[in-house]
């Protein structure tokens, strides 16, 4: 599970942003198996899936039991009119490379290498098509209306995996292949016209246990009428998403000692997963600012009650909160959350700029 989800910026360009003409009550959440990450959504919205793992037990490898994965669904209703899905991320085996020839073929496509499932590398084009297909089998009318890559995500990998690119010169190997992007579908799915945009970046370890994966694999979609009015609502949820450090330490700790258990039989795709956790842990800090520098309409606030300093959209004119860290996002300067008797059973301030 990846921590800066900031990174994917240009993601929702499909959708035009419009303030909503009402106020909008957001409530946080937090992901509901293992509270690894908390984030903002509107009062009333469903949360399905959440953080899980690959038992080691029902594999023929560890190839996808190092790190947990993230399945999980924010949506409007229990149709998914509206949502956002964070896909799970895979690790896939391409035995293609030279120095796998001779296993290879003991491995044909759709069987399973050291827990990962064998499958040729595809363009970021090609993978999101079969994600789209995947959760949409019976949508024959699919159109893609727009595709783009997305180098900020891009720039974004090449700091996580840069001991992996080190490494890999050093040891006489191509380097880390990495490329990211979108793509945006228009459908129909039970008489309703859906616009979708999909995104994700494909990682190319294949010299290093002869290894794939996709990150950052997200699903946003909204009625095709109503693309406006959702956009800025969907962008919020993807950018209120902050991850609970205990948690990121204790799965630190976990891929350690996994990586321990498997040392001789993984030893150098254990290594290489390692460094890359370590690497994660100490430049996070470091470019977690440089992330949100990326993202489009963004301002400083200071709590009221927290007196921190909290990064949020600028999409609207009046930001209230209270101490539970609740949301209402207002254009009207004279709405007063405190004047509404559904919501006057705590206290909401406004959250003003931080002065520059």
């Amino acid at each position: 599970m990846r921590c800066a989800f900031a990174a994917m910026s240009t993601l929702l360009l499909a959708f035009e942003a419009s303030p909503a003409d009402t106020p909008l009550v957001y409530r946080k959440m937090w992901e509901p198996k293992q509270r690894a990450f908390s984030f903002l959504a509107p009062d009333g919205w469903k949360v399905e899936g959440g953080m899980f793992y690959i038992d080691p037990m029902q594999t023929n490898g560890p190839g996808n039991t190092m790190e947990p994965k993230c399945d999980m669904l924010i949506k409007k209703d229990d149709v998914g009119t509206v949502m956002l899905h964070w896909v799970p991320s895979y690790n896939y085996a391409d035995l293609r490379a030279p120095q796998f020839a001779m296993g290879a073929g003991y491995f044909p496509w759709g069987s399973y290498y050291q827990g990962m499932l064998v499958k040729p590398l595809p363009t970021v084009d090609e993978f999101l098509e079969e994600v789209f297909a995947y959760y949409h089998p019976q949508v024959r009318d699919a159109k893609t209306v727009d595709r783009k890559s997305l180098p900020e995500l891009i720039a974004y990998e090449r700091k996580v995996y840069e001991p992996s690119e080190i490494l890999a010169r050093q040891m006489g190997y191509p380097g880390v292949g990495i490329d990211a992007g979108m793509l945006v579908k228009e459908y129909s799915e039970s008489g309703v016209g859906y616009t979708e945009a999909l995104a994700c970046a494909i990682i190319d370890l294949r010299w290093t246990g002869a290894m794939w994966t996709n990150q950052y694999t997200l699903r946003l979609r909204s009625p095709a009428t109503e693309a406006d009015r959702w956009r800025p609502v969907l962008d919020h949820i993807r950018q209120s998403t902050t991850v609970n450090p205990q948690w990121l330490a204790q799965v630190q700790r976990a891929v350690a000692q996994r990586g321990e258990s498997w040392r001789e039989t993984q030893r150098h795709l254990n290594r290489i997963d390692q460094e890359i956790w370590e690497h994660r842990a100490q430049t996070h800090a470091e470019i977690r600012h440089e992330d949100y520098l990326f993202l489009s309409g963004q301002e400083e606030y200071v709590n009221p009650f927290t007196k921190e300093v909290e990064q949020d959209t600028n999409a609207y004119t009046c930001r209230w909160t209270n101490g539970s860290g609740d949301m209402i996002y207002s254009d009207d300067d004279r709405y007063d959350p405190n004047k509404v008797r559904e919501l006057n059973h705590v206290e909401w301030k406004l959250t003003p700029v931080r002065p520059r």
